[in-house]
């Protein structure tokens, strides 16, 4: 008999989608293949253009919109615990949220998925630490991305997490397995601004503190090839005002001649381009519980150049290139070595292939599911 499962997300989180977001809808679709699964999809009333064109080409998934923004009814039941979710969707065996939602129920139990517990803790403040007490309390299963994020959970809620965590990583889409063509990868120097055979460093993440994008472009200003504007800094992703504003003074210093593109995000088929088309792929963040970008730049062999810390040593493994993300000194001198050394750099990008091919969302749903059949 198949498992009834609700799955609950804001789909106005489509618009710019972040590793949560791309982890929610990867599982969602594979979700909807399963003839074990009867998936129902909930969201909130859609207010962005890319959350209603994602929910329309749903199709004939069973779709239920409440009345109201998700981000409302997540506040009305931190409130007052009611109405249950079944009330839109029936009888349910689970209902499951790809991101730490409390949510109502009234018989069915409840699976979130857990991304970030330190990056909750450590900026997200004293309510947010005291609600996803709540939040993990209330669910049955706590599913985590990664090792490192599933100690840290054992670590800061020990009693709401005893014996509820399962593993299931994120990964890359399948489209990053394969090459992108000749047509893509010319497509995206055009979009990207660049001159054919220009070299480049790629970052992909938005321009939060955490993702440490300023020491990335002071280190790697300091490359001569860079400084000459032989190799160019490409960062795909975007920010707030202030974010945005200390990226643009960061990359002014760096002089007339560095070559810095900020195109904003890219997704599918132009970021698969984007990855192919770079010398190295640099993720310097200093709070990271998986780092989805490492996997999809390694699929697609790609040399990664990574913080030492929290989860994306886990991730890289022996593909990784790995520097102390404060050390702008260590960084400029990581990414000379990754330059420099072609041999050592082709036995990376071969060992990255193999690392990302075990990170399939396939794979990833298939752990969903299994951890759900308790």
């Amino acid at each position: 008999m198949p498992l009834k499962l609700a799955l609950i997300y804001d789909m106005d989180a489509c618009r710019g989608p972040t590793g949560v977001t791309r982890h929610a809808l990867a599982q969602l679709e594979r979700l909807s293949a399963r003839p074990d699964v009867a998936l129902t999809v909930v969201s909130g009333r859609i207010r962005e253009p890319d959350g209603q064109t994602y929910w329309d080409s749903l199709g004939p998934i069973r779709r239920r919109e409440l009345p109201i923004r998700t981000r409302d009814a997540l506040r009305v039941w931190r409130a007052i615990d009611w109405p249950a979710v079944e009330w839109w969707t029936g009888a349910v065996d689970w209902v499951y949220s790809p991101a730490e939602y409390y949510v109502a129920t009234r018989k069915a139990r409840l699976a979130i998925t857990s991304h970030d517990v330190l990056q909750d803790v450590s900026l997200g403040g004293p309510r947010r630490k005291a609600l996803l007490a709540r939040v993990f309390a209330r669910a049955s299963r706590v599913l985590s991305v990664s090792q490192f994020n599933s100690n840290r959970l054992e670590e800061l809620y020990p009693a709401e997490t005893k014996a509820k965590i399962a593993y299931v990583p994120n990964g890359a889409d399948d489209l990053f397995f394969e090459p992108a063509s000749p047509s893509e990868r010319s497509e995206i120097r055009d979009d990207l601004g660049l001159p054919p055979g220009l070299p480049y460093l790629l970052s992909v993440a938005n321009f939060q503190p955490r993702k440490n994008l300023l020491r990335l472009i002071r280190a790697a200003g300091r490359l001569p090839e860079v400084a000459r504007g032989e190799l160019a800094i490409v960062l795909l992703g975007d920010g707030d005002i202030s974010g945005t504003q200390a990226v643009g003074e960061a990359i002014a210093a760096l002089g007339g001649k560095a070559v810095v593109r900020l195109p904003g995000y890219r997704q599918g088929a132009a970021l698969r381009a984007a990855y192919a088309e770079a010398t190295a792929l640099v993720f310097p963040s200093t709070c990271e519980s998986f780092g989805i970008p490492a996997v999809e730049a390694m699929a697609q062999g790609v040399p990664v150049a990574l913080a030492d810390s929290t989860a994306l040593p886990e991730v890289g493994g022996e593909a990784g290139w790995y520097f102390p993300p404060e050390d702008e000194a260590a960084i400029e001198g990581t990414l000379r070595d990754l330059l420099d050394r072609h041999d050592e750099r082709c036995r990376k990008v071969d060992a990255g292939r193999r690392i990302a091919a075990t990170y399939r969302w396939s794979a990833a749903n298939d752990r969903l599911v299994e951890a759900l059949q308790v």
